[in-house]
Order: structure tokens, then C-alpha cells, then sequence
């Protein structure tokens, strides 16, 4: 009996293993106006990509059938088209002309649905003033009116808790959709309090997905650098090759300005970043700029015309392979951070009026 027993509990183990290595099972049913043959697969996303399944196409039809890791994100290749789409169902109709498919001609998936409603919901809710106020921001800057264009730069950024509120609401109401997780891994952008606020709202199952895993790691390597901890060890180096360290600043607000030579919008960022310079520089507020150029000559070039009257560094991994981009959760620049006299983390991704009005309070 004892080896029966011992011989029903590997069955048991092997269905439980077998079962959680097909993941779910989909069955996609494309039918496409304007073309006769070709190729039809369905692939993961990043830069390995691999292929998970593949049909031909016969007479504009074609059948997509078998096992995926997870319900989750994925792309699905039409001959030439691809189209970004969430799968969470089991049968998948795909009906559309070839010159006009995209994800709206998606049908039978609960997730590529929600994410029309909330593409839609931000649309209306949030991008439709972006872009005026962005349009406004233009003009102004090529009047060269430098303050009333912070002013506008200012309202864009506040704009930006409009849009984390949206999705915060969106993912209250379906916690339980693996569109949930992508809102909310798009939505952290480096910042832990607003990651961990997302994540938490996330069902049980959602946490367990590997989406929801990878998630749940982002969130953790954030708590790093949240806010009231101390600044990640940060070295960078000098036009003259000397290394410096940031704890060697302490003592000091200090604003760290991350940059590159390229990006239009952080040497932008510095005409404001001066004004704030004269205003603050006295006051006990220290201001440093790290680049992550790649090149040396194009960073020491941008410096010389940009006229950067305060300490300028290289992170020499430049933008790819900088652990310092890694530890801060920075995604995108210009970023900034502001920390207090003994290091500590005060603000982070904060820009323009905000910026002066985070040191006015500070430095009081």
C-alpha cells in the first residue's frame, strides 16, 4: 500500500508539472481581406524573440493553434504586420483587411479589450491636453520666453499624476487581468512608492504570474532608492579623468541632473536648472550634472556649449550599461533627484517649478 500511495503522488506530481509547462492553450482565427497566401506565426516580445507558433496562410485564412507559457503580451505576425496584442482567451477571432489590422480587430481576448477601453480612457482623460499644452509649450519657447515656458513645463508634469491616477483606478477595477500588471509596470517609471501602490493592488493570481513576478522584482530593486533612504553609491568622473563620489558631497543639498549630449530636452532642462543655480547656489544647494554619453569628446563638447557653470561627471558605461541608471530606476531623461544634507533621498524624477518649490521647502 505504501508504494501504491508513493507511486499515485509522482502521477500527481507529473500532471502538475506537465500541466504547468503548457501554460494555456489558445486557438487564433485570422481572416484577411487583400491577401491570398503567406506566413502567420505568433511571437514572444523583446529582444530574443522567439517564435511559439506558426501557420501558412490559404486564401486569406489561417489558424493559430497550441500552448503558450502564460496569458500575457505577445505579437502576432500577418506576412509584413505585426501587431502588439494581450491574449488571455482561448479562441481569438482576427477578422480585418491586411492594409488595415491592428489590435481593434481583435476579438475573443478580455485583456486586448481593456486595453482599447483604457487606451481610449487615456485618450480623452489625459492626452488630449498633453498635447495642447505641449503645443503651447513649443510656441513659447520659440518667442524665447524661457519663464512662462517653466510655467507650461510645469503643468505637463503635474498633468502626469493624472494619467498614474487613471491607472491606478483602472487596475482597482480589474485586478485581476494580466493588462493590469503592463499598466502598472508602465505606470512605476523608477519611482517605488507609486510601483509598490500599483503591485499591491494586483490580485493573488495576477502575483503569481510571471509578468506579476518580474513586476514584484522591479519594485523590490526600487526600494533602493526610495524616498528617505540613502542615495545609491554613486562615482562619476571629471573632464579630467578624476572620480568623484557623491557621498563626498554630504553636508550640502545636492541636485543630481542626469543628462546626455543628445537628448534635447536635458539641455533644455538646463536653462532652467541655471536660473534655479543663481537662485540657490548660496543657499547651501550643490548641483551636479552626470552624463550618460557614450562617447567622451560629444559629452565634453555639450558641456563646453552648454556653459554648465556648475560640477560636471561622465558615467563612462554610458546609457546601456549604467549601473547608476539601474539603481536610480531611471528610464528616461532629463531626471533629476534631490538629495538632503545627510544624502538622503528627497524627491526623485521632479523638474521645472516643482524642483523650486521642493528646495524653497528644503532649504527652510
Amino acid at each position: 500500500m505504501k508504494w501504491v500511495g508513493i507511486g499515485i503522488l509522482l502521477s500527481v506530481i507529473s500532471l502538475i508539472a506537465c500541466a504547468d509547462r503548457s501554460g494555456y492553450t489558445v486557438t487564433i482565427q485570422g481572416e484577411i481581406e487583400g491577401i491570398k497566401y503567406g506566413k502567420a506565426y505568433l511571437s514572444t516580445l523583446g529582444e530574443n524573440n522567439s517564435i511559439l507558433l506558426s501557420t501558412p496562410i490559404e486564401n486569406g485564412k489561417f489558424t493559430l493553434k497550441g500552448a503558450l507559457p502564460e496569458k500575457g503580451r505577445y505579437l502576432l505576425n500577418v506576412n509584413r504586420k505585426t501587431i502588439f496584442l494581450f491574449l488571455d482567451g482561448e479562441n481569438i477571432q482576427v477578422k480585418a483587411s491586411y492594409n488595415q489590422l491592428d489590435n481593434s480587430d481583435i476579438k475573443g481576448s478580455e485583456a486586448n479589450d481593456l486595453e482599447l477601453e483604457y487606451s481610449q480612457l487615456v485618450k480623452e482623460k489625459y492626452q488630449k491636453e498633453f498635447g495642447k499644452l505641449q503645443a503651447d509649450y513649443r510656441e513659447i519657447l520659440q518667442q524665447g520666453d524661457q519663464k512662462t515656458a517653466d510655467d507650461k513645463m510645469s503643468e505637463i508634469l503635474q498633468l502626469g499624476e493624472r494619467r498614474y491616477l487613471l491607472a491606478k483606478e483602472f487596475i482597482k477595477k480589474h485586478p485581476d487581468n494580466i493588462f493590469s500588471i503592463h499598466i502598472a509596470n508602465m505606470e512605476t517609471q523608477g519611482r517605488y512608492e507609486k510601483g509598490k501602490e500599483l503591485y499591491d493592488l494586483l490580485s493573488p493570481a495576477m502575483k503569481r504570474t510571471t509578468q506579476g513576478k518580474e513586476l514584484k522584482q522591479r519594485v523590490d530593486e526600487l526600494a533602493n532608492s526610495a524616498l528617505g533612504v540613502p542615495c545609491p553609491g554613486i562615482q562619476a568622473e571629471t573632464e579630467q579623468g578624476e572620480l568623484i563620489t557623491i557621498d563626498s558631497l554630504k553636508g550640502h543639498f545636492v541636485v543630481l541632473d542626469f543628462w546626455a549630449s543628445w537628448c534635447g530636452p536635458c539641455r533644455q532642462e538646463m536653462k532652467n536648472l541655471k536660473t534655479l543655480h543663481e537662485e540657490f547656489a548660496s543657499q547651501g544647494v550643490s548641483f551636479v550634472s552626470i552624463s550618460f554619453d557614450d562617447s567622451t569628446e560629444k559629452w565634453k563638447k555639450a558641456c563646453e556649449e552648454e556653459q554648465i557653470p556648475w560640477m560636471s561627471l561622465l558615467d563612462k558605461k554610458g546609457w546601456k550599461n549604467s549601473e547608476i541608471r539601474q539603481a536610480l530606476g531611471i528610464q528616461q531623461i532629463p531626471f533629476i533627484v534631490l538629495l538632503d544634507r545627510e544624502g538622503n533621498i528627497v524627491a526623485k524624477n521632479i523638474r521645472r517649478n516643482l524642483l523650486r518649490d521642493k528646495l524653497v521647502e528644503v532649504v527652510k
